[in-house]
């Protein structure tokens, strides 16, 4: 197990040390991340990302980095890292003994006779602090860190300009800088430094990752000046960065509490549950590094594991609460909050009465839950029947159909230039089966809190729908479900989102249908990383996920693996095919300790490759990934618990 740890060789191959990042984000909406390199190789890289009061759901990079230089006599030399636009970068890699961020990320210098030591912490306000230690020395050296600031949306870039206030502000041990009107001042400081007023822009920056995207790759970034101390061997020294200035009188006390904080992860699981903070604030759940915010379908698919399996009940509750204050005309936001939500998703809402039966499941409250959140799930299931925004509506047989020319309500949601990439208006197998689902669930519910007008006007749902459904999807010739259907068109293109249908906690299909089902889905899109969401039978399969956005696009949901259907694959073939199925689950779920040192640091991304070897693409950590990971741990583990069997191990992987 790698867990985190790289020795000179790999930090000094920058193919290696540049194509692996780092991310420290806390409940604050705050960041700091870039590559274990740390040359910045995306526009969402910095020091200090942080939310500004602008209208949104966006972070802005305040301070993108921070240059040091190293001097020792009559020798200096620079650490940091840039890829300039037609130039090389610094070759100050050589120095790098090594990194590990077991939790946070930390480097080792070696500088002759010196062993410089470098930390990076991100307290619960959302200011950045990084620590530098002379381990080893003869004589006392001297450190000089020169900020680049950037003030902008995390989505753009910046350029030299007129505009810019570049005025410093001096402060106690320090300095505030706030280049543009309706942000936040910036504050610097260092005890025992001294600040030195030496402004200039520095010119073309270029970052890789975003020219491989297709975007704008190259920025200016402007430096106010620079911090010198000294340091003796044994000596540490502190710089800070945040939007409120710092009690320079208790920093250092400050910066250990931050860094005890973080519990040091052993287990894949731990390292998990470590990963699971990242993605959780005060009042909702981050979708993902770096570009996406709070997203409705995927708060929902994600609340159980981030939240109710990490022991954060409360937290769920107030998510929840936050929630439904958003449903409007039975439907969550797709992207956004208040004056900046979309509603274009189909089921969202139908996933946030799944979280909530993962909650009642959890604490056994199928009544408190009627009692305080029956009203919205009524409204929801009322919507949804007479019909609402996006012409999502119940036709005639009880099944949901929703979408128009142009629409994308799924999470297969792309849409290139031509329109969406995987059209599924009509009726979707997996709204479908979260419809069926939550109908049956909230009648639970209602019957446990006596709710007889409920029952009554529902009650014969469940029967209608399942006859429905099966008669819809199902193929006794192909043994498998439609992806979606419409009027006399079906879509029997092998796709992931049929395992909803078995691993639903109410199913609408026969167990015999049921299993068919999962051993297409195991048969062809079945992968160590997740599931693919086309099989590779399939002429339209795209397993590469690079490129332009366009290109990408095309991509998105063609092919690649996406890790978060892991969770509901679990339940799904654990329901299918019972104890035969623990061992190989259980390799998938602990080979995913070698993607911890993949991509991003301790985290899960987005998707992979959809062939072998599978590499790691789109965000480089996904908050439903993380979740799924968490809950599929928790249904093998509880499987296993209530199923024990005298069947061996050697007996169950010769039955596979």
């Amino acid at each position: 197990m790698l867990y985190n740890c790289f020795h000179s060789p790999l930090m000094q191959d920058l193919n290696f040390s540049a194509s692996r990042e780092y991310l420290v984000a806390g409940p604050s909406g705050s960041w700091s991340a870039s590559t274990i390199s740390g040359c910045h190789t995306r526009k969402y890289h910095g020091l200090l990302v942080a939310p500004q009061s602008f209208p949104g759901d966006d972070n802005y990079v305040i301070l993108s980095s921070l240059d040091e230089t190293f001097i020792c006599g009559d020798r200096s030399v620079q650490l940091s890292l840039h890829r300039y636009a037609g130039s090389e970068m610094p070759s100050s890699l050589q120095h790098i003994l090594a990194f590990a961020a077991n939790p946070l990320p930390r480097w080792w210098y070696q500088l002759d006779d010196n062993l410089l030591l470098k930390e990076i912490v991100l307290d619960g306000h959302g200011s950045v602090m990084v620590a530098y230690t002379l381990l080893t020395g003869r004589k006392p050296v001297k450190l000089q860190l020169r900020p680049l600031v950037a003030f902008r949306n995390m989505h753009t870039l910046t350029k030299a300009n007129s505009v810019a206030d570049t005025v410093t502000r001096s402060i106690k041990q320090g300095i505030s800088i706030n280049l543009y009107p309706g942000y936040n001042d910036l504050f610097l400081q260092m005890k025992d430094g001294l600040f030195q007023a030496n402004g200039y822009w520095y010119y073309n920056f270029e970052y890789s990752w975003e020219k491989e995207r297709g975007y704008e790759y190259q920025e200016d970034l402007y430096s106010p000046g620079y911090f010198e101390t000294s340091l003796a061997p044994g000596q540490s020294v502190i710089f800070y960065a945040g939007l409120s200035p710092a009690n320079m009188s208790n920093l250092e006390d400050r910066f250990s509490k931050c860094r005890e904080a973080v519990r040091k992860p052993e287990t894949l699981r731990d390292h998990l549950l470590l990963a699971a903070e990242q993605f959780v604030m005060t009042d909702r759940i981050r979708a993902g590094f770096y570009w996406f915010g709070s997203w409705g379908r995927d708060t929902c698919i994600s609340l159980p594991g981030l939240t109710l399996l990490t022991g954060k009940v409360n937290v769920f509750k107030g998510i929840v609460r936050q929630l439904l204050k958003q449903v409007k005309n039975g439907l969550l936001p797709n992207t956004g909050t208040g004056t900046c939500a979309a509603y274009n998703t189909v089921d969202a809402s139908l996933w946030l009465i799944w979280a909530l039966q993962q909650y009642a499941e959890k604490t056994h409250s199928w009544k408190g839950i009627w009692h305080d959140y029956g009203k919205t799930l009524k409204n929801i299931l009322t919507a949804y029947r007479d019909g609402t925004l996006f012409n999502i509506h119940m036709e005639t047989d009880g099944l949901i159909y929703a979408g128009g020319p142009g629409m994308a309500l799924t999470w297969m949601d792309a849409i290139a230039p031509e329109g969406p990439v995987t059209p599924r208006t009509g009726k979707a197998v997996e709204v479908n089966a979260l419809w069926y689902n939550a109908i049956c669930f909230c009648l639970n519910a209602a019957t446990e809190a006596n709710d007889q007008v409920f029952i009554e006007s529902w009650e014969t749902f469940p029967e209608k729908i399942a006859k429905s459904f099966i008669a819809c999807f199902w193929s006794d010739e192909k043994k498998y479900l439609a992806d979606c259907v419409n009027g006399d068109t079906c879509d029997w293109s092998v796709r992931p989102n049929q395992i909803f249908a078995v691993s639903m906690p109410s199913s609408p299909l026969l167990p015999v249908q049921q299993r068919a089902v999962m051993e297409k889905v195991r048969n062809e899109l079945l992968t160590p990383r997740g599931l693919r969401t086309l099989s590779p039978f399939d002429p339209q399969y795209q397993p590469v996920y690079t490129g332009d956005q366009a290109t990408r696009d095309k991509a998105y949901h063609q092919g690649p693996v996406w890790p978060w259907l892991l969770g509901h694959f679990t339940e799904a073939v654990l329901k299918a095919e019972g104890p035969v199925a623990l061992p190989y689950l259980e390799k998938i779920y602990d080979g995913f300790k070698y993607v911890l040192d993949e991509y991003c640091i301790n985290n899960i991304p987005e998707l992979f490759n959809g062939d072998f070897p599978h590499h790691p693409g789109g965000a480089v950590a996904q908050a439903w990934s993380v979740a799924e990971l968490i809950r599929m741990e928790y249904i093998i583990s509880g499987f296993r618990a209530q199923h024990k069997t005298s069947i061996t191990t050697n007996t169950l992987n010769e039955q596979v």
